[in-house]
């Protein structure tokens, strides 16, 4: 198991998780796939929910507008 700096631990916990990757494989010479993999690790070690994909909120919202429109537009007519 990778021991993680004050620094990374407090990237991870802020869900920075670039800034973490980048931390660690500056203070451990590690690659970057291997950093990633421990940055999440130590996400799912401190009991942190994996972050969201980012757009699918907004996605899901313009497909119930665009599905209103078509419902209003089928029963106006």
């Amino acid at each position: 198991m990778t021991e993680y700096s004050d620094r990374v631990r407090e990237a991870v916990t802020a869900r920075r998780k670039i800034e973490a990757i980048k931390l660690l494989r500056e203070e451990t010479g590690m690659g970057l796939k291997d950093a990633k993999h421990a940055v999440e690790e130590l996400e799912r070690s401190l009991g942190l929910p994996p972050a969201s994909a980012g757009c699918s909120g907004p996605i899901s919202m313009i497909g119930l507008v665009v599905a209103a429109v078509l419902v209003y537009r089928y029963f106006a007519a």
